[in-house]
Protein backbone atom coordinates (compact mmCIF):
# COMPACT_ATOMS: atom_id res chain seq x y z
CA UNK A 1 0.00 0.00 0.00
CA UNK A 2 2.82 2.47 0.80
CA UNK A 3 4.62 1.59 -2.46
CA UNK A 4 0.99 2.46 -4.44
CA UNK A 5 0.89 5.96 -2.43
CA UNK A 6 4.35 6.93 -3.50
CA UNK A 7 3.56 5.77 -6.96
CA UNK A 8 0.46 7.62 -7.07
CA UNK A 9 2.14 10.73 -5.61
CA UNK A 10 5.25 10.62 -8.30
CA UNK A 11 2.56 10.42 -11.18
CA UNK A 12 0.59 13.52 -8.91
CA UNK A 13 3.70 15.71 -8.97
CA UNK A 14 4.49 14.54 -12.84
CA UNK A 15 1.16 15.85 -13.66
CA UNK A 16 1.60 18.74 -11.88
CA UNK A 17 4.79 19.84 -13.42
CA UNK A 18 3.23 19.31 -17.16
CA UNK A 19 0.44 21.56 -16.26
CA UNK A 20 2.92 24.34 -15.07
CA UNK A 21 4.55 23.62 -18.08
CA UNK A 22 1.74 24.37 -20.16
CA UNK A 23 0.68 27.15 -18.36
CA UNK A 24 3.94 28.60 -18.88
CA UNK A 25 3.60 27.85 -22.68
CA UNK A 26 0.54 29.55 -22.71
CA UNK A 27 2.22 32.55 -21.52
CA UNK A 28 4.93 32.55 -24.37
CA UNK A 29 4.78 35.19 -26.32
CA UNK A 30 5.80 35.30 -30.10
CA UNK A 31 7.49 38.72 -30.71
CA UNK A 32 5.47 41.07 -32.52
CA UNK A 33 6.37 40.50 -36.36
CA UNK A 34 7.87 43.55 -37.96
CA UNK A 35 8.19 43.91 -41.70
CA UNK A 36 11.28 44.21 -43.11
CA UNK A 37 12.70 47.86 -43.76
CA UNK A 38 11.34 49.94 -46.44
CA UNK A 39 14.89 49.84 -48.28
CA UNK A 40 15.20 51.56 -51.56
CA UNK A 41 16.13 49.12 -54.30
CA UNK A 42 16.43 51.03 -57.21
CA UNK A 43 20.12 50.57 -57.67
CA UNK A 44 19.76 46.47 -57.05
CA UNK A 45 20.18 46.10 -60.44
CA UNK A 46 23.26 47.99 -60.51
CA UNK A 47 25.01 46.23 -57.70
CA UNK A 48 23.97 42.99 -59.14
CA UNK A 49 26.17 44.38 -62.54
CA UNK A 50 28.72 45.18 -60.50
CA UNK A 51 28.45 41.98 -58.62
CA UNK A 52 28.46 39.64 -61.54
CA UNK A 53 31.94 40.78 -62.55
CA UNK A 54 33.78 39.56 -59.34
CA UNK A 55 31.73 36.52 -59.93
CA UNK A 56 33.34 36.08 -63.55
CA UNK A 57 36.54 36.04 -62.31
CA UNK A 58 37.77 32.26 -61.60
CA UNK A 59 39.28 32.31 -57.96
CA UNK A 60 39.74 28.72 -56.82
CA UNK A 61 41.55 28.81 -54.04
CA UNK A 62 45.04 29.73 -53.84
CA UNK A 63 47.47 27.05 -52.60
CA UNK A 64 51.47 27.19 -52.00
CA UNK A 65 52.52 25.90 -55.95
CA UNK A 66 50.67 29.45 -56.40
CA UNK A 67 49.11 28.10 -59.49
CA UNK A 68 45.75 30.50 -59.25
CA UNK A 69 47.72 33.06 -58.47
CA UNK A 70 46.84 35.18 -61.16
CA UNK A 71 43.10 35.52 -60.55
CA UNK A 72 43.46 36.50 -57.86
CA UNK A 73 45.50 39.48 -59.01
CA UNK A 74 43.05 39.90 -61.54
CA UNK A 75 39.94 40.02 -59.41
CA UNK A 76 42.10 42.56 -57.34
CA UNK A 77 42.40 44.68 -60.41
CA UNK A 78 38.93 44.13 -61.08
CA UNK A 79 37.76 45.81 -57.55
CA UNK A 80 39.95 48.27 -57.81
CA UNK A 81 37.73 49.47 -61.20
CA UNK A 82 34.64 48.83 -59.13
CA UNK A 83 35.69 50.57 -55.75
CA UNK A 84 37.65 53.96 -57.08
CA UNK A 85 36.80 55.62 -54.03
CA UNK A 86 37.93 52.70 -51.61
CA UNK A 87 41.67 52.15 -52.99
CA UNK A 88 42.17 55.49 -52.71
CA UNK A 89 41.21 57.04 -50.10
CA UNK A 90 42.38 53.18 -47.57
CA UNK A 91 45.89 52.22 -46.83
CA UNK A 92 46.33 48.90 -48.87
CA UNK A 93 48.41 45.79 -47.38
CA UNK A 94 48.71 43.17 -49.51
CA UNK A 95 49.96 39.38 -47.95
CA UNK A 96 51.86 36.41 -49.60
CA UNK A 97 49.39 34.28 -51.46
CA UNK A 98 47.41 37.78 -52.57
CA UNK A 99 45.28 38.12 -49.51
CA UNK A 100 44.14 41.82 -48.33
CA UNK A 101 43.92 44.27 -45.70
CA UNK A 102 42.89 47.84 -46.36
CA UNK A 103 42.85 50.25 -43.77
CA UNK A 104 39.84 53.32 -43.74
CA UNK A 105 41.58 55.74 -40.86
CA UNK A 106 38.74 57.02 -38.47
CA UNK A 107 38.53 59.78 -35.93
CA UNK A 108 39.79 57.20 -33.35
CA UNK A 109 41.95 54.25 -33.06
CA UNK A 110 40.32 52.80 -30.33
CA UNK A 111 36.95 50.56 -31.05
CA UNK A 112 38.46 49.49 -34.19
CA UNK A 113 36.18 47.42 -36.53
CA UNK A 114 37.40 44.36 -39.02
CA UNK A 115 34.81 43.07 -41.90
CA UNK A 116 36.28 40.19 -43.75
CA UNK A 117 35.44 37.57 -45.75
CA UNK A 118 37.26 35.74 -48.21
CA UNK A 119 37.59 35.96 -51.82
CA UNK A 120 38.56 32.39 -52.68
CA UNK A 121 36.06 29.70 -53.76
CA UNK A 122 35.52 25.63 -54.22
CA UNK A 123 35.61 24.27 -57.84
CA UNK A 124 32.72 23.90 -59.53
CA UNK A 125 31.84 21.58 -62.89
CA UNK A 126 29.82 23.78 -65.62
CA UNK A 127 27.99 20.20 -66.78
CA UNK A 128 26.32 20.34 -63.71
CA UNK A 129 24.96 24.00 -63.31
CA UNK A 130 22.08 25.74 -65.25
CA UNK A 131 24.05 28.30 -66.32
CA UNK A 132 27.85 28.59 -66.19
CA UNK A 133 29.50 28.94 -62.21
CA UNK A 134 31.84 31.87 -63.22
CA UNK A 135 29.07 33.46 -66.24
CA UNK A 136 27.79 35.94 -63.59
CA UNK A 137 24.47 34.89 -65.08
CA UNK A 138 21.71 37.52 -63.98
CA UNK A 139 18.31 35.80 -64.00
CA UNK A 140 15.11 36.82 -62.57
CA UNK A 141 16.38 38.80 -60.04
CA UNK A 142 19.20 36.18 -59.15
CA UNK A 143 22.90 35.93 -59.94
CA UNK A 144 24.39 32.77 -60.53
CA UNK A 145 27.39 31.91 -59.71
CA UNK A 146 30.01 29.82 -57.56
CA UNK A 147 30.85 32.24 -54.79
CA UNK A 148 27.26 34.29 -54.96
CA UNK A 149 27.22 32.95 -51.32
CA UNK A 150 29.99 31.53 -50.10
CA UNK A 151 31.32 34.63 -49.80
CA UNK A 152 32.11 36.65 -52.73
CA UNK A 153 28.69 39.01 -51.58
CA UNK A 154 30.07 39.83 -47.91
CA UNK A 155 33.33 41.00 -49.52
CA UNK A 156 31.53 43.19 -52.67
CA UNK A 157 28.94 44.43 -49.73
CA UNK A 158 31.14 46.09 -47.21
CA UNK A 159 33.26 47.18 -50.27
CA UNK A 160 30.18 48.90 -51.83
CA UNK A 161 28.75 50.10 -48.42
CA UNK A 162 32.42 52.09 -47.87
CA UNK A 163 32.65 53.43 -51.28
CA UNK A 164 29.17 55.22 -50.69
CA UNK A 165 29.66 56.37 -47.41
CA UNK A 166 33.13 57.95 -48.60
CA UNK A 167 31.79 59.17 -51.85
CA UNK A 168 29.25 60.98 -49.19
CA UNK A 169 32.40 62.67 -47.92
CA UNK A 170 32.07 60.40 -44.70
CA UNK A 171 34.51 59.93 -41.92
CA UNK A 172 34.35 57.21 -39.67
CA UNK A 173 34.26 57.38 -35.68
CA UNK A 174 36.67 54.83 -35.28
CA UNK A 175 39.08 52.77 -37.79
CA UNK A 176 37.40 50.66 -40.40
CA UNK A 177 39.71 47.49 -41.22
CA UNK A 178 38.61 45.57 -45.31
CA UNK A 179 39.87 42.01 -44.93
CA UNK A 180 40.28 38.91 -46.93
CA UNK A 181 41.90 35.98 -47.63
CA UNK A 182 42.76 33.85 -50.98
CA UNK A 183 42.56 30.17 -49.28
CA UNK A 184 39.77 29.92 -46.63
CA UNK A 185 38.25 26.85 -48.00
CA UNK A 186 41.79 25.09 -47.80
CA UNK A 187 42.40 26.35 -44.17
CA UNK A 188 45.12 28.42 -45.34
CA UNK A 189 47.58 31.07 -43.88
CA UNK A 190 45.93 33.96 -45.59
CA UNK A 191 44.02 35.03 -42.31
CA UNK A 192 46.84 34.31 -40.25
CA UNK A 193 49.30 36.22 -41.74
CA UNK A 194 46.37 39.65 -42.00
CA UNK A 195 46.36 38.82 -37.74
CA UNK A 196 50.25 38.50 -37.32
CA UNK A 197 50.32 42.23 -39.14
CA UNK A 198 47.19 43.51 -37.13
CA UNK A 199 49.38 42.36 -34.06
CA UNK A 200 51.96 44.03 -34.64
CA UNK A 201 50.22 47.25 -35.60
CA UNK A 202 48.88 46.76 -32.04
CA UNK A 203 45.47 46.97 -32.80
CA UNK A 204 42.37 45.08 -30.82
CA UNK A 205 39.30 45.29 -32.45
CA UNK A 206 36.28 46.28 -30.73
CA UNK A 207 34.38 44.03 -33.00
CA UNK A 208 35.02 41.36 -36.29
CA UNK A 209 32.18 40.13 -38.26
CA UNK A 210 33.30 37.70 -40.76
CA UNK A 211 30.96 35.20 -42.53
CA UNK A 212 28.94 32.62 -40.97
CA UNK A 213 25.38 32.75 -39.43
CA UNK A 214 22.62 34.22 -41.90
CA UNK A 215 19.43 35.86 -42.02
CA UNK A 216 17.31 32.23 -42.37
CA UNK A 217 14.28 31.53 -43.04
CA UNK A 218 12.82 28.11 -41.70
CA UNK A 219 15.87 27.63 -39.84
CA UNK A 220 13.74 25.58 -36.84
CA UNK A 221 10.38 23.33 -37.02
CA UNK A 222 7.37 25.53 -36.67
CA UNK A 223 9.31 28.86 -36.50
CA UNK A 224 7.61 31.20 -39.64
CA UNK A 225 9.92 34.25 -38.88
CA UNK A 226 13.51 34.29 -40.03
CA UNK A 227 16.13 33.79 -37.46
CA UNK A 228 19.65 36.13 -37.80
CA UNK A 229 22.15 33.79 -36.11
CA UNK A 230 25.61 34.89 -34.72
CA UNK A 231 28.40 32.32 -34.81
CA UNK A 232 29.93 32.96 -31.62
CA UNK A 233 31.80 29.83 -31.49
CA UNK A 234 33.55 27.11 -34.22
CA UNK A 235 34.05 23.70 -33.37
CA UNK A 236 37.39 22.09 -33.68
CA UNK A 237 38.61 19.82 -36.95
CA UNK A 238 40.29 16.44 -35.97
CA UNK A 239 41.32 13.93 -39.43
CA UNK A 240 42.03 10.65 -37.64
CA UNK A 241 43.79 7.68 -39.80
CA UNK A 242 42.28 4.37 -38.36
CA UNK A 243 45.02 1.24 -40.23
CA UNK A 244 44.31 -2.28 -39.96
CA UNK A 245 47.68 -4.22 -41.09
CA UNK A 246 48.06 -8.21 -42.27
CA UNK A 247 50.24 -10.44 -43.76
CA UNK A 248 48.30 -9.86 -47.51
CA UNK A 249 48.11 -12.57 -49.70
CA UNK A 250 45.88 -13.98 -52.65
CA UNK A 251 42.55 -13.44 -52.42
CA UNK A 252 41.51 -17.28 -53.51
CA UNK A 253 42.20 -18.54 -50.26
CA UNK A 254 40.97 -15.40 -47.93
CA UNK A 255 41.55 -15.69 -43.99
CA UNK A 256 39.23 -13.91 -41.75
CA UNK A 257 39.90 -10.76 -40.07
CA UNK A 258 41.37 -9.13 -42.94
CA UNK A 259 42.06 -5.49 -42.75
CA UNK A 260 39.36 -4.39 -44.88
CA UNK A 261 36.85 -6.36 -42.27
CA UNK A 262 38.37 -5.21 -39.35
CA UNK A 263 37.61 -1.69 -40.89
CA UNK A 264 34.49 -2.36 -41.53
CA UNK A 265 33.65 -3.69 -38.07
CA UNK A 266 35.00 -0.62 -36.75
CA UNK A 267 33.24 1.96 -38.53
CA UNK A 268 29.36 -0.21 -38.20
CA UNK A 269 30.42 -0.22 -34.56
CA UNK A 270 30.93 3.33 -34.03
CA UNK A 271 28.10 4.20 -36.38
CA UNK A 272 25.40 2.10 -34.41
CA UNK A 273 27.10 2.93 -31.15
CA UNK A 274 27.67 6.60 -31.03
CA UNK A 275 30.62 6.39 -28.33
CA UNK A 276 30.89 10.61 -27.35
CA UNK A 277 29.93 12.50 -25.30
CA UNK A 278 26.14 14.29 -25.43
CA UNK A 279 25.42 17.56 -23.57
CA UNK A 280 23.19 20.70 -24.41
CA UNK A 281 26.06 23.48 -23.63
CA UNK A 282 24.18 27.03 -22.49
CA UNK A 283 25.38 28.24 -25.82
CA UNK A 284 23.20 25.77 -27.80
CA UNK A 285 19.97 26.15 -25.17
CA UNK A 286 19.96 29.59 -25.75
CA UNK A 287 18.93 29.02 -29.51
CA UNK A 288 16.01 27.18 -28.26
CA UNK A 289 14.98 29.54 -25.62
CA UNK A 290 15.19 32.64 -28.46
CA UNK A 291 13.04 31.01 -30.85
CA UNK A 292 10.43 28.74 -28.30
CA UNK A 293 8.14 31.47 -28.37
CA UNK A 294 7.89 31.61 -32.05
CA UNK A 295 7.13 28.08 -32.34
CA UNK A 296 3.46 26.20 -32.48
CA UNK A 297 2.32 22.92 -31.14
CA UNK A 298 4.23 20.19 -29.36
CA UNK A 299 7.62 22.69 -30.43
CA UNK A 300 6.65 25.63 -28.54
CA UNK A 301 5.47 23.51 -25.66
CA UNK A 302 8.81 21.03 -25.39
CA UNK A 303 11.41 23.62 -26.29
CA UNK A 304 9.57 26.51 -24.22
CA UNK A 305 10.14 23.99 -20.98
CA UNK A 306 13.76 23.87 -21.21
CA UNK A 307 13.93 23.94 -17.08
CA UNK A 308 11.35 20.64 -17.84
CA UNK A 309 12.18 18.71 -21.04
CA UNK A 310 16.44 19.82 -21.68
CA UNK A 311 17.39 16.33 -20.75
CA UNK A 312 14.59 14.81 -22.49
CA UNK A 313 15.72 16.63 -25.89
CA UNK A 314 18.85 15.57 -25.30
CA UNK A 315 18.52 12.53 -25.74
CA UNK A 316 16.17 12.73 -28.94
CA UNK A 317 17.34 15.61 -30.80
CA UNK A 318 20.54 13.98 -31.97
CA UNK A 319 17.92 10.60 -32.93
CA UNK A 320 16.10 13.01 -35.17
CA UNK A 321 18.89 14.93 -37.51
CA UNK A 322 22.17 15.34 -37.97
CA UNK A 323 21.43 18.98 -37.24
CA UNK A 324 20.86 17.74 -33.82
CA UNK A 325 23.50 15.20 -32.81
CA UNK A 326 26.13 18.23 -34.52
CA UNK A 327 24.61 20.79 -31.83
CA UNK A 328 25.22 18.29 -28.75
CA UNK A 329 28.25 16.66 -29.46
CA UNK A 330 31.77 16.14 -31.24
CA UNK A 331 30.26 14.50 -34.74
CA UNK A 332 32.37 11.58 -36.60
CA UNK A 333 32.23 11.12 -40.31
CA UNK A 334 33.76 8.36 -42.44
CA UNK A 335 35.37 10.14 -45.33
CA UNK A 336 38.39 8.24 -47.07
CA UNK A 337 39.65 4.88 -47.59
CA UNK A 338 42.07 2.56 -49.26
CA UNK A 339 42.77 -0.97 -49.29
CA UNK A 340 44.31 -3.19 -52.33
CA UNK A 341 45.52 -1.70 -55.48
CA UNK A 342 44.49 -5.01 -57.02
CA UNK A 343 41.20 -6.55 -56.99
CA UNK A 344 42.38 -10.04 -56.12
CA UNK A 345 44.66 -9.28 -53.53
CA UNK A 346 44.19 -9.24 -50.24
CA UNK A 347 45.88 -5.86 -48.63
CA UNK A 348 48.97 -5.60 -46.10
CA UNK A 349 47.76 -2.81 -45.35
CA UNK A 350 44.16 -0.71 -45.37
CA UNK A 351 42.96 2.50 -43.84
CA UNK A 352 39.86 5.06 -43.01
CA UNK A 353 39.84 8.52 -42.66
CA UNK A 354 37.74 9.92 -39.48
CA UNK A 355 36.87 13.23 -39.92
CA UNK A 356 35.96 14.53 -36.02
CA UNK A 357 34.20 17.99 -35.68
CA UNK A 358 34.95 18.77 -31.96
CA UNK A 359 32.39 20.15 -29.50
CA UNK A 360 33.73 21.94 -26.80
CA UNK A 361 32.24 19.19 -24.01
CA UNK A 362 35.16 16.95 -25.84
CA UNK A 363 38.56 17.74 -27.17
CA UNK A 364 40.55 16.62 -29.71
CA UNK A 365 42.64 14.85 -27.05
CA UNK A 366 39.41 13.74 -25.21
CA UNK A 367 37.80 12.30 -28.71
CA UNK A 368 40.95 11.31 -30.30
CA UNK A 369 41.36 8.57 -26.90
CA UNK A 370 37.20 7.68 -27.18
CA UNK A 371 38.07 6.42 -31.13
CA UNK A 372 41.87 4.69 -30.06
CA UNK A 373 40.36 2.76 -27.25
CA UNK A 374 37.30 1.26 -29.92
CA UNK A 375 40.28 0.70 -32.26
CA UNK A 376 42.42 -1.14 -30.09
CA UNK A 377 39.45 -3.79 -30.07
CA UNK A 378 39.90 -4.40 -33.99
CA UNK A 379 43.25 -4.62 -33.82
CA UNK A 380 43.01 -0.98 -35.69
CA UNK A 381 45.90 1.17 -34.99
CA UNK A 382 44.80 4.94 -34.89
CA UNK A 383 46.50 8.54 -35.67
CA UNK A 384 45.81 12.09 -35.64
CA UNK A 385 46.63 13.99 -38.92
CA UNK A 386 45.22 16.85 -39.01
CA UNK A 387 43.58 19.13 -36.07
CA UNK A 388 42.48 22.42 -34.28
CA UNK A 389 40.55 22.78 -31.13
CA UNK A 390 37.16 24.75 -31.12
CA UNK A 391 37.74 29.04 -31.02
CA UNK A 392 37.12 30.79 -27.88
CA UNK A 393 33.26 31.31 -27.02
CA UNK A 394 32.25 34.96 -27.74
CA UNK A 395 30.39 36.17 -24.48
CA UNK A 396 27.04 36.94 -25.60
CA UNK A 397 27.08 40.10 -22.39
CA UNK A 398 30.09 40.68 -24.55
CA UNK A 399 29.65 44.71 -25.92
CA UNK A 400 30.99 44.30 -29.69
CA UNK A 401 28.23 40.73 -29.25
CA UNK A 402 25.46 43.77 -28.16
CA UNK A 403 26.28 45.93 -30.62
CA UNK A 404 26.01 43.58 -34.16
CA UNK A 405 23.03 42.47 -32.04
CA UNK A 406 21.83 46.07 -31.84
CA UNK A 407 22.53 46.32 -36.02
CA UNK A 408 20.90 43.20 -36.76
CA UNK A 409 17.82 43.99 -35.06
CA UNK A 410 17.59 47.70 -36.63
CA UNK A 411 18.89 46.05 -40.26
CA UNK A 412 16.51 43.16 -40.09
CA UNK A 413 13.90 44.30 -37.72
CA UNK A 414 11.63 41.02 -39.18
CA UNK A 415 13.99 38.70 -37.88
CA UNK A 416 15.01 36.24 -34.20
CA UNK A 417 18.15 37.78 -33.26
CA UNK A 418 20.19 34.45 -31.92
CA UNK A 419 23.70 32.99 -30.57
CA UNK A 420 24.73 30.24 -33.03
CA UNK A 421 27.72 27.63 -32.77
CA UNK A 422 29.03 27.10 -36.08
CA UNK A 423 29.71 23.40 -37.39
CA UNK A 424 32.22 24.41 -39.80
CA UNK A 425 35.67 26.15 -40.02
CA UNK A 426 36.27 29.62 -40.70
CA UNK A 427 39.05 32.69 -41.16
CA UNK A 428 37.15 34.12 -38.06
CA UNK A 429 38.70 31.65 -35.61
CA UNK A 430 42.40 33.26 -36.19
CA UNK A 431 41.04 37.09 -35.17
CA UNK A 432 40.00 35.31 -31.87
CA UNK A 433 43.51 35.85 -30.98
CA UNK A 434 43.11 39.70 -30.99
CA UNK A 435 39.45 40.26 -30.14
CA UNK A 436 37.17 38.77 -27.75
CA UNK A 437 34.06 39.66 -29.93
CA UNK A 438 35.26 37.67 -33.19
CA UNK A 439 31.75 36.86 -34.62
CA UNK A 440 30.57 35.02 -37.16
CA UNK A 441 27.20 36.87 -39.25
CA UNK A 442 26.57 37.05 -43.20
CA UNK A 443 23.67 39.74 -43.77
CA UNK A 444 22.60 37.64 -46.36
CA UNK A 445 18.77 36.60 -46.46
CA UNK A 446 18.31 32.98 -47.67
CA UNK A 447 16.30 29.53 -47.01
CA UNK A 448 17.23 26.27 -46.50
CA UNK A 449 17.17 25.22 -50.36
CA UNK A 450 19.64 28.05 -50.93
CA UNK A 451 22.17 27.15 -47.78
CA UNK A 452 22.14 23.91 -49.71
CA UNK A 453 23.58 25.60 -53.03
CA UNK A 454 27.06 26.80 -50.94
CA UNK A 455 29.64 24.40 -52.21
CA UNK A 456 26.61 22.70 -54.17
CA UNK A 457 25.74 23.61 -58.01
CA UNK A 458 23.65 26.45 -59.24
CA UNK A 459 24.95 28.73 -56.34
CA UNK A 460 22.96 31.56 -56.29
CA UNK A 461 22.32 35.16 -54.30
CA UNK A 462 19.12 37.46 -55.01
CA UNK A 463 19.84 40.94 -55.78
CA UNK A 464 17.59 42.30 -53.29
CA UNK A 465 19.43 40.33 -50.72
CA UNK A 466 22.95 42.54 -51.66
CA UNK A 467 21.24 45.39 -51.43
CA UNK A 468 20.31 44.36 -47.66
CA UNK A 469 23.32 43.27 -46.88
CA UNK A 470 24.76 46.90 -48.11
CA UNK A 471 22.39 48.50 -45.90
CA UNK A 472 23.04 46.43 -42.96
CA UNK A 473 27.18 47.58 -43.27
CA UNK A 474 26.72 51.02 -43.45
CA UNK A 475 24.53 50.96 -40.63
CA UNK A 476 26.98 49.01 -38.54
CA UNK A 477 29.77 51.64 -39.55
CA UNK A 478 28.02 54.71 -38.93
CA UNK A 479 27.00 53.78 -35.77
CA UNK A 480 29.95 52.88 -33.89
CA UNK A 481 30.40 55.85 -31.58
Amino acid sequence: MILLYILLGLLGVIVILLLVAYVRMLFLKAPVIVCANDIDFTKANEYGLKFSEMIKIKTISYNSDEDNKEQFILLKAKMKELFPQVFSSMEIKEFKGESLILKWKGKSADKSLVLMSHIDVVPAVDSEWKYPPFSGKIVDGEIFGRGTLDTKSTVFAFYQACEELIASGYTPEHDIYLASSTDEETSGFGAQLTVDWLREQNVKPFLVVDEGGTVLSNSLPSVSQPMAVIGILEKGYVDIKLTAKSFGGHSSTPPKNTPIARLSALVNDIENNFPLKTKMIKEVEMIFKTAAPSMKGIYKYLFGNMWLFKGLLTKILPKLSPFGRALLSTTIAFTMMKGSDAANVIPAEAYVIANLRTHPIQNVEESFAVIKKIAEKYEVEAEIIDQRETSKIVDINNLGYKYLEKIINKAFPDAIVSPYIMLGGTDCRFYSEISDAALRFSPIRMDNEELKKIHGNNETIKVNSLVEAICFYQELIRNNI
